[in-house]
């Protein structure tokens, strides 16, 4: 019988999987290689990114700085996560990487402090606010979440009002659900992007805003529920903040999907759990 079953890449050399990372770039099949080159932790691998990173192509050192980003201790089973290895020297690495001249480069290096958050790097971080590329503001908006200083929160409270959506987008998660940070400045904030153009955008700050317990979201939520839509984020919003006057909204919500023909599992499942959470709080109260 004719065997036709993908590559074992975890088998490959290092130098195959650098080789197939390179010409695949950030298809799939790229991130898959770089998957398996992040578990393998070693001297050797230091040298490989060392290698990478002095490289005159840009391709490559951003590839050295993906590498790093989530370098990890060898494991026995697949699957399994390593510790992180060699943690100083990598982020010296990713550090050195945001004063590269060219923009993919810096965004990798940037997204790679955001897997290994140095809390001396912000500045440099932050020296990248205004970059007129989307994809630099777009790293600092994902990495920015796990800087817990008051500096990191200003900055994201600017992304989050970036003419790009994308940013806005990432920005408003990790200023909502990732941070936190509260201050009548960043509701604020939340409650405008609460009304923000693109979906995305409305539903993380609808999730931010009943994380800090803001009771303007009720009302939002009582519209949103039942407007056909049906993302996760404004029950995630409820279960966030569960209330006895949103349970007659997710119950008339239960009964039109139920005859829905293309109910999605999750979201339904999501649905249950927020009106049980709504029903608990109406007992609590009682």
């Amino acid at each position: 019988m004719r065997r036709t079953g993908r590559p074992r890449i975890r088998r490959w050399t290092t130098a195959r999987l650098i080789r197939l990372a390179l010409a695949q770039g950030s298809a799939p099949r790229g991130w898959a290689a770089i998957a398996v080159l992040h578990a393998r932790g070693s001297a050797g691998m230091l040298a490989h990114i060392a290698a990478l990173v002095r490289s005159p192509r840009p391709r490559r050192r951003s590839l050295g700085l993906d590498i790093a980003a989530q370098l990890r201790e060898p494991g026995p089973l697949r699957g399994y996560q390593g510790a992180p290895y060699a943690v100083e020297a990598t982020q010296a690495v990713l550090v050195a990487g945001l004063g590269d001249a060219h923009p993919d480069v810096v965004q990798s290096a940037i997204a790679g402090l955001g897997h290994r958050p140095m809390p001396a790097a912000l500045p440099a971080l932050l020296a990248h606010l205004a970059h007129p590329d989307a994809r630099i503001r777009f790293a600092l908006a994902y990495t920015l979440g796990s800087y817990a200083a008051p500096e990191a929160t200003a900055a994201l409270v600017r992304l989050a009002t970036d003419r790009h959506e994308d940013v806005r987008d990432w920005a408003t998660f990790s200023l909502g659900t990732i941070s936190e940070a509260d201050s009548e400045a960043i509701r604020a904030l939340l409650w405008t992007n609460a009304h923000d153009a693109n979906r995305d955008v409305r539903g993380e700050a609808a999730v931010g805003l009943a994380r800090r317990g803001d009771p303007r979201v009720i009302e939002l939520l009582k519209t949103r529920l039942l407007d056909d839509d049906r993302r996760l984020y404004e029950l995630e919003a409820v279960e966030e903040m569960p209330r006895a006057e949103l349970l007659d909204t997710l119950r008339r919500l239960r009964a039109g999907s139920e005859r829905a023909r293309d109910l999605d599992p999750r979201w339904y499942r999501h649905l249950l759990e927020a009106i049980d959470a709504c029903e608990l709080a109406a007992g609590a109260a009682a």
